[in-house]
């Protein structure tokens, strides 16, 4: 913390990270409000992320070409912050078609590779390599604290008041975010790119797909993720049905994955075990699978947040490994666009998930769809393994010895 300007980048983070929380509560409950449709609710959820795909290789393009990151941060979330509030003034002041709910939702879906994966390349910036673990710790602990709070501000005030409430405060978290981000003062000699875009973005794909560990770690996490995108639409629909609780009851399910995720993060931070960052990630997704295959079947609600805490506990030790994967893969002057890629890849997973469970919940049911998605963390685990194993000697080697700090 005594870093010049990381105080200001981790509450710049944290405030980011409180927003970004509380959609898979308001907005998803506020879609389900306004359309009735659990298909369109899932769509909605896929355009605050899907999107990034596209707009992933250039945002890292452009993250690594200009000269303050923080700004470029800044101004994204202002744009994002804009955006929520457009979406609740068109559904408050009319009654307009689903599309204009899905074209807002877009924006926030475009814009999503620059604040978050900006803020992660920040790190290795301005936090000394030795204290990279630690950094990676705490990056992940102040994620989790944001999910503990922000599920349950969401879900309180969905309840007390009403999901548009929600969104604003959502939309003032994120203006928050933006003015705090712009205290960051980055230090000088970061090498910049100079390459033309097309090549750039080429260049940050081809290096980001050669590596076996980032290749693998993309994989098991678009996989991993769909699994969370079942659980964003599935588990509102199972506590209104399976335990007659009001939908934003689920906010409680995702406030205790992540209240287990710090507690996850702290001791990892504290003592890593031994062993590559690379089989760290696929023992602890596996692990934290393992827990949520029992969702389904919780009777009660505080059992249903016993198995995500279970869960939580092993999902940070997965997430903090990965990060460091992606430090040490690539030269410094490739971070922004190894992070935007990553990330566009990683979260591609939720809103997939969301859209399949939207249209699947009907036929198959929530019982069905939620322990699918707790298997989908198992199989994501072993298509990582397996692609680790058959990757090149040289990074199967460097995946196994390898051991940040």
């Amino acid at each position: 913390m005594r870093v010049p300007g990381y105080r200001w980048l981790v509450s710049a983070v944290f405030l980011s990270r409180l927003a970004n929380a509380m959609s898979q509560v308001a907005v998803v409950i506020y879609l389900l409000e306004r359309t009735g449709s659990p298909a369109l609710t899932g769509a909605g959820a896929a355009a605050q992320l899907l999107p990034a795909i596209a707009t992933g290789p250039l945002v890292g393009a452009w993250l690594d070409r200009a000269p303050s990151r923080s700004r470029l941060v800044a101004a994204a979330q202002a744009v994002r912050g804009l955006l929520l509030v457009a979406l609740v003034c068109a559904g408050q002041l009319a009654d307009p078609p689903a599309a204009v709910y899905l074209l807002l939702l877009c924006g926030l879906g475009l814009t999503f590779p620059l604040p978050n994966p900006g803020f992660r390349s920040l790190v290795p910036l301005l936090v000394p390599r030795r204290l990279w673990v630690p950094a990676n710790a705490l990056d992940s602990i102040a994620f989790d604290l944001a999910f503990v709070i922000g599920p349950a501000l969401a879900a309180t005030i969905v309840t007390g008041i009403g999901a548009a409430a929600a969104i604003v405060l959502q939309a003032l978290l994120t203006f928050a975010a933006a003015a705090t981000a712009l205290m960051v003062r980055e230090p000088g000699g970061r090498p910049l790119s100079s390459e033309p875009a097309v090549d750039a973005v080429w260049n940050g794909l081809r290096a980001v797909w050669s590596h076996v560990e980032l290749r693998a770690t993309m994989v098991m996490m678009l996989v991993s993720g769909a699994g969370y995108g079942v659980f964003t639409i599935g588990l509102p629909i199972w506590a209104a049905e399976q335990l007659g609780r009001p939908a934003g009851a689920a906010g409680w399910m995702w406030t205790a994955i992540s209240a287990g995720s710090i507690l996850g993060g702290v001791a990892y931070g504290w003592r890593r075990p031994a062993g590559s960052d690379a089989r760290h990630v696929v023992v602890f997704i596996a692990l934290a699978g393992l827990p949520m295959l029992a969702v389904p079947f919780a009777p009660t609600l505080a059992a249903g947040m016993a198995c995500m805490f279970a869960a939580g506990l092993f999902t940070a030790p997965a997430i903090i490994s990965m990060f460091a994967i992606r430090q040490t893969a690539v030269p410094p002057q490739l971070h922004g666009r190894t992070f935007a890629i990553t990330v566009s890849v990683n979260v591609a997973g939720g809103p997939i998930g969301a859209v399949l469970a939207g249209v699947l919940v009907v036929p198959l049911g929530v019982h069905e769809l939620l322990f699918a998605a707790g298997a989908a963390q198992l199989a994501a685990a072993g298509a990582a393994a397996l692609m680790l194993s058959l990757g090149p000697a040289g990074d199967a080697d460097e995946a196994v010895t390898h051991a940040p700090g």
